[in-house]
């Protein structure tokens, strides 16, 4: 009896496993053919082809409701003209809009889990600008719009030329926005697309980054998100660092999240912050971002990243990342040790400060000696002996053992021999 409860059970969870396989192709973009689905898993082959029909038949009444729902929940009613067919816009915007307020929506130009952003046209002032939007407009929740306005709020109380400026913050018909400069170019993470980044040119850029954060640092300003697809680079090769929805005071309660959140993208998240232990998260946090950026314009990689999100966090709070020569050889020595110093697991084994990383890139830069130091083998092993001390004793314990047989094992034959002679 337990045997077919067992196996049941086992066929049940590999069912599932199926299912979240589909639905998660299915939110990448890769919709398998439904043969092709069948095929992996034949032994579900009456349940998956019953799902594959349920769903379409769910897609095909939803359909006509979602447009009811699009529909109710538009923010703007005028006449102006429809946009072109195909034309993506957020669902509570609606796809027959074109202007909103002042602002003329020419295209999307992103899209992320809180908010949509357009290129623009302001009328009034007849420039070309970003808007940005709560992707749940009037829906959004009290914490989704103070998460908004948060980080609406703490770009725009920063003027530095390396950081994207906010133009307004505002509510048409219910619908929160805010504007800021549009950046004619491509994030570095379309750069690093083709291949890695030349040496010099990445530690030129990240260093702009550096100096950029330690301002916004100084500012009381925590980016907590900074990464490759957050730092857009102009026409003129500048990188100009956007998206400030995570950010969080250095000092104060102003933060939205709390202890025990993971908040963030795994890649590019110190541990502390992987951990969501985030009143441990402070500046040295960007810091450790910075060094990943770094990392990801000298490899086209990212220093971390598994097949999900979670293993990914596991392998940030639990493994060293592959050295960056091992990886792309011609790296010089000398950025790669700062390139790593920034990843160390324990802040206080990073830079004192995002000042002090971009004083080292420029140290490099100039030709000169820098002042991170690479990381013994000793001093690496002994710190993976902190982070896994059971498996650290156990690999211990045989090592010992192996050593005592290396050592007792020729004494015992020796001793036989001295027997045997006697």
């Amino acid at each position: 009896m337990d045997n077919k409860h067992d196996e049941a059970a086992e066929r049940e969870q590999r069912l599932q496993e199926a299912l979240v396989a589909y639905l998660e192709a299915v939110e990448a973009d890769r919709v398998p053919e439904a043969k092709e689905l069948l095929a992996q898993y034949p032994e579900f082959a009456d349940e998956l082809a019953e799902f594959l029909a349920n769903r379409d038949q769910i897609d095909q009444l939803a359909a006509p409701l979602r447009q009811a729902v699009e529909v109710a929940q538009r923010t703007i009613v005028n006449d102006a003209p429809t946009l072109a067919p195909g034309t993506t816009l957020p669902p509570q915007v609606g796809t027959s809009i074109r202007y909103f307020g002042e602002y003329e929506l020419l295209e999307e130009i992103a899209r992320g889990g809180m908010g949509v952003v357009f290129r623009a046209r302001q009328t009034t002032l007849k420039r070309i600008v970003a808007l940005k939007m709560i992707l749940s407009g009037q829906l959004a929740g009290e914490e989704e719009v103070k998460r908004f306005y948060a980080e609406a709020e703490a770009a725009a109380k920063l003027d530095h030329p390396n950081i994207v400026p906010i133009f307004e913050i505002g509510q048409h018909d219910g619908q929160h926005y805010f504007s800021m400069s549009f950046i004619e170019g491509e994030s570095l993470a379309h750069k690093v697309a083709d291949g890695p980044v030349a040496p010099r040119e990445a530690a030129e850029l990240v260093k702009k980054i550096a100096v950029a954060i330690a301002y916004a640092h100084t500012e009381g300003v925590i980016h907590r998100d900074l990464k490759p697809g957050n730092v857009l680079v102009d026409r003129d090769g500048e990188p100009r660092i956007t998206d400030f929805g995570l950010a969080k005071r250095v000092e104060g309660d102003s933060d939205l999240t709390s202890t025990g959140q993971v908040v963030g993208t795994p890649s590019y998240m110190p541990p502390e912050q992987a951990s969501g232990k985030l009143d441990e998260v402070g500046p040295l946090a960007d810091v450790y971002a910075a060094g990943g950026v770094l990392y990801c314009l000298l490899t086209a990689r990212p220093p971390f990243q598994a097949a999900n999100p979670l293993d990914t966090l596991l392998q940030v709070l639990e493994k060293d990342p592959v050295p960056v020569r091992d990886l792309v050889p011609q790296v010089p020595r000398d950025l790669e040790t700062i390139c790593l110093k920034c990843l160390e697991k324990e802040p206080r084994r990073r830079y004192g400060s995002a000042g002090e990383f971009a004083e080292d890139l420029q140290r490099f830069l100039d030709g000169e000696p820098v002042k991170a130091r690479p990381i013994s083998r000793p001093a690496r092993l002994w710190r993976w002996c902190r982070r896994k001390p059971v498996v650290a004793g156990l690999t211990a314990a045989v090592t010992l053992l192996l050593l005592t047989l290396s050592i007792a094992g020729p004494l015992v034959a020796l001793q036989q021999a001295q027997n045997a002679s006697e």
